[in-house]
């Protein structure tokens, strides 16, 4: 005869308390675009400008140039300088015309629907406001990072950069005045 038990004396088991869960160490996208995001963000707080010289290029003036390899997607440089409005930038760039000695390097570009400007115009020692354009063999391109609450402008790596290349973007300058008065922008 089968001895029943009481309920309270049954034990359930689960099948985890007999062998190990062997959990995934994958992340999810979400998780991965958070990590890259802080790295990005420790990257702009800390100033990082490893891997690139200043040379000079014959006909063309100053020019930023790889002493290292990046890979695709890799940060490269943060385009820095005063962020700004945009009806500063358009009193700061009254002023810089005044002066024809004076160069301007001026970034718009829009930041939740609002335009915004990182003026690189004063002499810094940063590498970013040096890296010149190429519409067509640009091997960089911009992105804006949101880093303590302020829109911030990064270069990345459009493709894998060997050491020894010159770093280039298009500066996205398609006006016909800005054509006129700047023909290697056509290039």
């Amino acid at each position: 005869m089968v001895k029943v038990t009481k309920q309270s004396e049954l034990q359930n088991h689960k099948l985890t308390e007999y062998f190990s869960v062997r959990k995934s160490a994958r992340k999810t996208k979400m998780q991965v675009l958070r990590e890259h995001q802080k790295f990005l963000e420790n990257l702009i707080r800390n100033e990082v400008e490893d891997g690139l010289e200043c040379r000079h290029i014959e006909g063309k003036g100053r020019g930023v140039f790889a002493t290292k390899n990046f890979e695709r997607g890799s940060f490269v440089v943060e385009y820095s300088g005063d962020f700004i409005s945009f009806s500063e930038a358009n009193e700061r760039e009254r002023q810089y015309a005044l002066d024809e000695t004076a160069g301007c390097y001026m970034y718009y570009f829009k930041y939740n629907d609002q335009t915004f400007c990182i003026d690189a115009t004063q002499e810094t020692g940063k590498l970013g406001r040096l890296v010149n354009h190429s519409r067509t063999n640009s091997n960089l391109y911009t992105k804006t990072i949101l880093v303590d609450g302020l829109p911030r402008l990064v270069l990345l790596a459009k493709e894998t950069i060997k050491k020894g290349q010159e770093l280039l973007y298009d500066y996205g300058d398609r006006s016909k005045e800005s054509i006129k008065n700047h023909p290697w922008l056509k290039y």
